[in-house]
């Protein structure tokens, strides 16, 4: 995997990391929020898991709903592969998991993130369930 691939996978694993944080603390607590964000492209574009469409605004929205809502969620991220890099551009897909209360949920993600900043910033994301 190249130095960029890396930096992507890198950013994948926190980036999770602050997601299972935010969800597992009330709003307000630390900066996690701020943090989680800045990871974010302007023109960040997301397709969820139920086939839902969100802009950055959309995805900060769902966010500021979610926080603080899924206490005990654990988050793990796995079979990190990336697909192509062009440039500074790294499309990286991964395998998420969600554990809650015993309720395991497991999702294939795949990610486009722009890696020409300190902090690579994603610009898109689609998520599809595993059945």
């Amino acid at each position: 995997m190249t130095a960029l691939g890396q930096e992507a996978k890198h950013s994948v694993v926190v980036l999770h990391q602050l997601i299972e944080r935010m969800f597992n603390q009330p709003s307000g607590e630390d900066d996690t929020f701020h943090l989680l964000l800045s990871h974010f492209h302007p023109d960040f574009r997301m397709v969820t898991p139920q086939g839902r469409q969100l802009d950055l605004n959309q995805t900060e929205e769902l966010f500021r709903q979610l926080q603080g809502k899924r206490e005990g969620m654990r988050i793990a991220t796995s079979e990190h592969a990336v697909i192509s890099q062009q440039k500074d551009e790294v499309t990286i897909q991964y395998r998420e998991l969600q554990m809650m209360n015993g309720s395991d949920q497991t999702r294939i993600a795949l990610a486009i993130l722009d890696c020409s900043t300190s902090i690579p910033r994603w610009r898109y994301l689609h998520e599809t369930l595993v059945a």
